[in-house]
């Protein structure tokens, strides 16, 4: 976690920049990030709590597309980055045991049966890709500046 945190510290103002138009950027993969861990974390709750629940879709790109990123600033993504990660460790080191076993609907957008363990997984996954993406952009930024 403190890698994505480290790159959008090393990235600073130039984090609100997109390299390519088919590219987001650091600050908004950060956001996405944030949200990630924050959509999960409810699923799992909700899944502890109630038999197969179907989880809320995130909409990731609406959120995108309609600016809910647009007035974020590096350090308050930083800050709620960290705060979104803290909540979701203290949830899934405060889950019963057996409870990974627990199933959900994963949203009515990608309805399919999933398990607590496996929604878990995928948090994983989405803070690995999008460690992946802020350093692609990271090196674009720092391609750039090498060929000026």
């Amino acid at each position: 976690m403190s890698s994505f945190l480290e790159v959008m510290r090393e990235t600073g103002a130039k984090s609100a920049v997109r390299p390519s138009k088919e590219r987001w950027s650091i600050l908004e993969y950060g956001g996405h990030l944030r949200d990630v861990f924050l959509s999960i974390r409810e699923r799992v709750i909700l899944a502890s709590i109630v038999d197969l629940p179907t989880g809320t879709p995130m909409c990731r790109d609406e959120r995108i597309d309609l600016g809910f990123y647009a007035k974020d600033t590096v350090e308050e993504v930083i800050n709620e980055l960290q705060m979104a990660a803290l909540l979701f460790t203290k949830t899934v080191k405060t889950l019963p045991a057996h409870f990974d076993t627990r199933e959900l609907v994963y949203s009515s957008r990608a309805p399919l049966v999933v398990t607590i363990s496996s929604t878990l997984s995928s948090a994983v996954h989405e803070a690995e890709h999008h460690l992946d993406d802020a350093s692609k952009n990271l090196a674009m930024f720092n391609a750039d500046t090498d060929s000026v």
